[in-house]
Order: structure tokens, then C-alpha cells, then sequence
């Protein structure tokens, strides 16, 4: 059959033709509602055609500007191909994507009969709900070579798809959902009174939500059951379930049945979910299979935690213990302990929540989804785009010895050459780490920017830029020079910038993170990358981030990450110990740390000093150097802690002595996500850090050490005094800091961030 197809159109956007049953109210036709209207008009001419009636989500195309049409003819299938056959004829599309049993069957069929270069059938399951006829397994046997690709959802699809079905591991390709972050977000204060209001339940009431079409494969009873259970422990629980189906007067019977009428909503179907979460404490889908939901996404975007069966995609979604909980399906009694574990802490369930959204900003943004989609498809077309890396210039005006740069060099030293060029510019000097950039196999330009008043800087830059073929700027909030010229340089040289910011908390010192013309021009920057979530709303709160439209972009969250060394070994303690002159039974407190007043080192030194009598071995080992020095040397002398405290300068081979260390500590006024703490961390290390910046969002305190206010020596001294007084504590801490770092903290998380930034922005 791939002899009769013509070829996909060489040039101008590539025809898209979606066949489905109807766009009724399900995961599967909101998938469609939202990729259509947001591929790229310049890339793809796309279309839709119901072969049944339209359904609920029809007008959404309309009102986006998508043709889109219903053949009302789901029961009379000869009518319904040769309308398929005419409009295909007609429209010459370059592919025919098809869902749903009756439009796989006749779409791909009038594809073939029309010569449609390629077909494609777009699975939104991971099991068949009932069992799949002899007749259904034959027609897809039969219409396998008419089918250029089977696209999935989730990575979980695809044992179903080849064993099951039969269908050739080749032609599969997986392109996950997404969902807006800026359209499912967390909602600001008074609107769960609202939300709450509007579904008739107590403001105050701890609130499970339940996001699915009353359906039996979503499996409500088990639900009711748990609530159930939920509400015998928790008597002032409510269950709100939104959406509706053919269950709805069964499930309504059953909550009469098991007494707890007076705890559930049925809310309906409805199209304000993302403000009816607002009134949400925890989502839940207890459905018995599933593919990906739409749902749980927009759950975990609105920052709500969730409690999901472990069935099909949903594992890949929800990260069980961070940003919910994962229970075998139909089992209420574990779901209904998940439920109440998450409603009796509200504490740990807004961390949940936020690490929840968190997981979605990074990896399933409708941005990304439709990027992917866009991608595929035309990879399906048989239209290939270039394949050159995106040409990424990092600008400083020098690169000086600092957190941040640290993290530049690792990303440079480990993102995909193939995917990312990058290059460094240097406006005024080269400064001490170019050396390792170019070691690194990256470019440095410097352009010798001779001071404040040199003109010819920009025209300059933006030759530079041009000349390299650059395509994305990347810029740090630190480097004002660099930021002003370089957002110039860019828009001057067509090229995309984004601006990286690597503080907060400013405030507490009387600066500002973002300077006031950046964020009144926000708007012409492509992203904002934060650290970490709070980060976002620190600039939002204290600088006005997003206030109005032209101090709005898009943000991305990409915490800060290292290269992992190997866990230390005993071996590795008594090596870094004799490296630095300090005994075996030496208990050790470290700071590594650019000696400047934001990082305080003076109220760590009062800290031990207030320690020092009642501990003889104790140890303070300063790792860095900086302005301050001579005055925090001169505080230990005047506090006669001489013989205590051990200078070692910068050193290059830091982790190689952190093993020394019994506790790292960090005593800053301000930070970003400082990765001195994620060093400590990596090196099996409990970490005592003051409360300021994303410290919160890197050290759970009593988990992987202790957070202390900021400044407040006395509450740094007990919390060391504890520690040092208990091995065990200790090794316990250290034990989870190194865990966490493995699992949230790597270079390669970081890197796989900026790279998906990089090529989307691009490309």
C-alpha cells in the first residue's frame, strides 16, 4: 500500500486531518480540543471531523479558529467513509491521525483510498475496558501496512500496544500530555472560599476532589468506600466528585448505602475545574485503568497533591511520596490510609503540592507536548528539519570563582553537543574560570569592554552574536552589564534571550534581584529560570514579577544540580582528614563559602565559639576566601578560637575534603539554591543552613539537617550542639541529605532542563 501513496508536501505547512468519533467530555477529546488549535499555524493546516456528532468540547475548535465539522453518520459507516473519502479528496491532507475503533477503521481506510501519504492511530489507552473481538483484532491485522505510525501517550502503553496488539514496535512513538501551567495554577487567597461556595461544602472542611466521567472504569465505588473510611477518622471530610456519566444515580445510592450522603458532592460536569480545585485538599482517581490522565495533571498544576492508582501512565506522572501517593487499584482501605495521611498533615501535603506543580512546569507543559507533537509529526511526514545544535551564548561580564558559575561550567561540561553549542562572552575580562570553559571545549570570546562609557560594547556584541549564528542568549541576574547589553544585543541580532535568576531574599539587605527596567520589560525575554518555586514567589511578592502584562514571561523552574561523586567511604574520611591536618576524633563543623558578608561567617564563628568549652575537639574548617576574611580571622582571634578554626583558602578539590566534615553549615543573609549545601548533601553530610532563599526547597528540617533564622547564632549553636552530640543523628541525616541529592539534585536533571528550554525556544 505504500506504493499508492503520493508524497507528503514538500514546503508550506503540512496538512493535519484529525478523525474521531465526536469530542465529547473525555481525556482523550480534550487532548485533541487542546494540541489542535496549538500546533504551529506556520508548520501545520490542521482540521477535524467528528464521524458521530459533535459533542461538548465542538465549540472550543470553533472558537480557536479550527475547522472542524461532524458527519453525524457514527451508525451508518458506508455514508460516513465516502464523506471521509470527499473531504480527503478534497483537502489533500498529509496525515490523517484517527481515534476511537470506528474512526481508526474507516479514516485509515479512505486514507488508503485517497493515497493519503501517511496514517496514524492515536492510543489513549494502556488495556482494552472490554475484550477485543476476533472481527476488531482482524481489521487491525489488515489495515497495519495502511498505518504509517501508532502514536501513545505514556511509555507505559507499550507492552500493551506490541503484545497485545499486535502493532510493530517501529512505528510506535510516545508523546506525553501536557496541560497550561499558567492556565492550572494555584489559585490566590479567597478563592477556595469561592470554590467552596459555589459546591455548597464548609470552607474549612478537609476536601478529597475526584476529577473523572462517572464511568466504570473509573472505579467511584471504590472512592465512596475510602471516603468512607476517611470519614470515620476524619468526621468533617468531604468528597467532592466533579464530572458526570451514566454511574452517577448507582454511585448516589451507594453513598446513601454506606451512610456518608451528608460527606459527598456530586458536583457534575464542569469547566471551571481549575478554580473548583481551590476547595481541593487532595485529588484522587481510583480508577482500575487508565492511560494518562488529563486530570491528575491538572491537579498536580494547580499544586494539589494526589492520591492515584498505580495502573498505566499514572506512575510516570505521580513521583510516590513527593508529590502524592500511589495505591493498588480497587483497595480502599489503602487508599483511604494514603487520603488521611496527606488531609492530617497540611504541612507536608503544601510540600507535596508544590513539588506536584513542580514536576509538571518540568516535564508536562503543554508548551512541551505540543513542541513534541509538532516533532513527531513531521518526523512522520517524512519532513526532516535541520539537524544543527541550538547555538546557546552564555554572557557574563567576567567569570569570577562563584556558585553560579559552577553550575555554568557543569552544564557546559555535560549537555549534549549534538543538541546545544554552547559559547561564552565575556564583556570586560576573561576573569579565573575561562580557563576551565575552554578546557571544556567551549569557546570564550571577551570583548574587553574598556568601562561604564564604552559605546562601541554593543555593536560589537551584536556582530558577535550574529556572526556565531546564535540563537539563544542566556543571561544572569547578577551580571547587570551583561544583562542590560545582552537583552539589547539579542533583539538587535534576532536572537531568543532568557534571563537566569540565582538569588532572592535581596530584600532583607535593601537590593533587588531583578533590576526595576527588567522587570518593567520582562515581556521581551523568552524565560525566567528560577531555582526552585518559591523563588517565583519571592519575585512576584517583592518585585512585581507578573503583575501586569509587560512584566510577565514565561517561568521555568530548573533547580540547581551537581555532578554526583560516589558516596565517601571511611577510607575517603581519614584520607580528607590527613589532607587538611585534622585528627580522627576531631568533630568537625564546615562552611564552604565565598568569604563576603552576604554569607555571615561571623555568626557561625560566635556559634562554635559559644560551643568551644564544652567540646575540646571541636573543629571549624572555612573553605574560601574573599573581602571578609581578614575580619572574620580577626573575630576568631578576639573570640580566642585561634587554635580552633582552620583557614584553607579557595580550594579546587573540594569535594575531596568535604568527607572531613562532620556537619556542613551555611549562615547567609541571602542565597539562591546554593550548591555548597547540595555539595554537603552529595557528600553524605547533614547540613545546618539559615532560612533564607531556596534552602527550604534543598534541606527538609530534622530530615537532612536543621533550618535555622537567619542570624540567630544562638539557634545555630543548639542545633550544632545536637548533632555534635549524637553520632547517630548524625550518620541518619547524612544518610537522607545523600539520598535526596541522588534523587532530586543531579547535573543531568539540570542539564535535561536547560536543554528542553534551549531547543524549544529555538526551534
Amino acid at each position: 500500500m505504500r506504493v499508492w501513496r503520493r508524497r507528503a508536501r514538500e514546503a508550506g505547512p503540512l496538512r493535519i486531518l484529525f478523525i474521531v468519533p465526536d469530542l465529547g467530555t473525555g481525556g482523550a477529546e480534550r487532548h485533541v480540543v487542546t494540541l489542535a488549535p496549538a500546533l504551529d499555524p506556520a508548520r501545520f493546516d490542521v482540521s477535524v471531523v467528528c464521524i458521530g456528532d459533535e459533542g461538548a468540547l465542538f465549540p472550543a475548535l470553533a472558537e480557536r479558529g479550527v475547522p472542524a465539522r461532524a458527519l453525524h453518520s457514527r451508525r451508518r459507516p458506508l455514508r460516513a467513509l465516502a464523506e471521509l473519502v470527499r473531504i480527503m479528496r478534497a483537502e489533500r491532507p498529509d496525515v490523517v491521525i484517527t481515534r476511537g475503533y470506528n474512526a481508526d477503521t474507516l479514516g485509515r481506510i479512505a486514507a488508503a483510498l485517497t493515497r493519503v501519504p501517511r496514517a496514524v492511530v492515536w492510543v489513549h489507552n494502556a488495556t482494552d475496558i472490554t475484550p477485543r473481538g476476533a472481527v476488531r483484532r482482524a481489521v487491525y491485522r489488515l489495515l497495519d501496512p495502511a498505518t504509517g505510525a501508532y502514536y501513545g501517550v505514556a511509555d507505559a502503553q507499550r507492552g500493551y500496544l506490541v503484545d497485545e496488539l499486535g502493532f510493530t514496535a517501529d512505528k510506535i512513538e510516545i508523546v506525553e500530555n501536557g496541560v497550561d501551567p499558567d492556565v492550572f495554577r494555584p489559585v490566590g487567597v479567597g478563592e477556595r472560599a469561592r470554590a467552596a461556595a459555589v459546591l455548597g461544602i464548609p470552607e474549612e472542611s478537609p476536601t478529597v476532589g475526584v476529577l473523572a466521567v462517572l464511568r466504570p472504569e473509573k472505579d467511584h465505588a471504590t472512592a465512596l468506600r475510602a471516603m468512607k473510611l476517611v470519614a470515620d477518622e476524619i468526621p468533617d471530610a468531604r468528597l467532592v466528585l466533579i464530572g458526570d456519566g451514566p454511574l452517577r444515580g448507582p454511585l448516589e445510592e451507594l453513598a446513601q448505602e454506606l451512610g456518608i450522603a451528608a460527606h459527598v458532592v456530586f458536583a457534575g460536569a464542569r469547566s471551571e475545574v481549575a478554580h473548583l480545585l481551590a476547595t481541593v485538599d487532595v485529588a484522587l482517581l481510583t480508577s482500575y485503568t487508565e492511560c494518562f490522565p488529563m486530570a491528575v495533571l491538572e491537579a498536580m498544576a494547580c499544586g494539589v497533591p494526589v492520591v492515584a492508582t498505580e495502573v498505566g501512565g499514572i506512575p510516570e506522572m505521580v513521583e510516590d511520596g513527593i508529590g502524592g501517593h500511589l495505591v493498588p487499584p480497587r483497595d480502599a482501605r489503602a487508599t483511604a490510609d494514603a487520603l488521611i495521611k496527606v488531609l492530617r498533615d497540611p504541612g507536608r501535603a503544601s510540600v507535596m503540592g508544590r513539588a506536584a506543580r513542580e514536576r509538571v512546569v518540568q516535564r508536562f507543559t503543554l508548551e512541551r507536548s505540543v513542541r513534541e507533537a509538532g516533532s513527531t509529526l513531521e518526523r512522520t511526514a517524512g519532513r526532516t528539519r535541520p539537524a544543527r545544535p541550538v547555538r546557546v551564548a552564555i554572557l557574563q561580564d567576567e567569570v569570577t570563582v562563584g556558585g553560579a558559575e559552577n553550575l555554568l561550567l557543569e552544564l557546559c561540561r555535560t549537555v549534549d553537543r549534538s543538541v546545544v553549542e554552547p559559547r561564552l562572552i565575556c564583556l570586560r575580562r576573561r576573569g579565573e574560570m575561562a580557563a576551565d570553559f575552554e578546557a571544556a571545549g567551549v569557546p570564550v570570546d571577551c570583548l574587553e569592554r574598556s568601562g561604564r562609557f564604552d559605546h562601541t560594547t554593543l555593536a560589537r556584541l551584536v556582530r558577535l552574536l550574529r556572526d556565531t549564528g546564535t540563537d539563544v542568549v542566556l543571561l544572569t541576574h547578577y551580571h547587570r552589564a551583561a544583562l542590560v547589553l545582552g537583552r539589547i544585543a539579542a533583539v538587535l541580532a534576532g536572537a531568543a534571550h532568557i534571563v537566569a535568576a540565582h538569588d532572592m531574599d535581596l530584600v532583607a539587605v535593601g537590593k533587588r534581584v531583578l533590576p526595576r527596567g527588567v522587570v518593567e520589560t520582562l515581556f521581551l525575554a523568552r524565560a525566567l529560570v528560577l531555582l526552585a518555586p518559591s523563588q517565583g514567589r519571592y519575585l512576584h511578592d517583592e518585585e512585581g514579577v507578573g503583575r501586569f502584562s509587560w512584566r510577565r514571561t514565561r517561568e521555568v523552574v530548573i533547580p540547581n544540580g551537581i555532578a554526583l561523586p560516589p558516596a565517601p567511604t571511611q577510607s575517603d574520611r581519614a584520607a580528607a582528614r590527613s589532607r587538611l591536618g585534622l585528627a580522627p576524633e576531631d568533630v568537625v563543623v564546615g562552611i564552604v563559602a565565598i568569604l563576603r558578608p552576604q554569607k555571615a561567617h561571623g555568626v557561625l564563628v560566635r556559634a562554635v565559639a559559644s560551643l568551644a568549652p564544652a567540646h575540646p575537639r571541636l573543629r571549624l574548617v572555612v573553605v574560601g576566601d574573599g573581602e571578609e576574611e581578614q575580619r572574620v580571622r580577626g573575630l576568631v582571634d578576639e573570640l580566642e578560637l585561634t587554635d580552633r578554626v582552620l583557614f584553607t583558602g579557595l580550594r579546587s578539590d573540594v569535594p575531596q575534603i568535604l568527607p572531613a566534615f562532620d556537619v556542613s553549615c551555611l549562615s547567609s543573609v541571602h542565597e539562591g539554591a546554593p550548591l555548597a549545601v547540595l555539595e554537603a548533601m552529595a557528600a553524605g553530610l547533614p547540613v545546618v543552613a539559615t532560612d533564607c532563599g531556596a534552602v527550604r526547597d534543598l534541606v527538609a528540617d530534622a530530615e537532612q539537617g536543621f533550618v535555622v533564622p537567619v542570624g540567630d547564632e544562638h539557634a545555630l549553636a543548639e542545633r550544632l550542639e545536637r548533632l555534635i552530640a549524637d553520632p547517630d543523628l548524625r550518620r541518619a541525616m547524612g544518610a537522607r541529605a545523600r539520598a535526596r541529592a541522588e534523587q532530586e539534585f543531579s547535573i543531568e536533571d539540570t542539564v535535561r532542563g536547560y536543554q528542553r528550554l534551549f531547543v524549544g525556544i529555538a526551534r
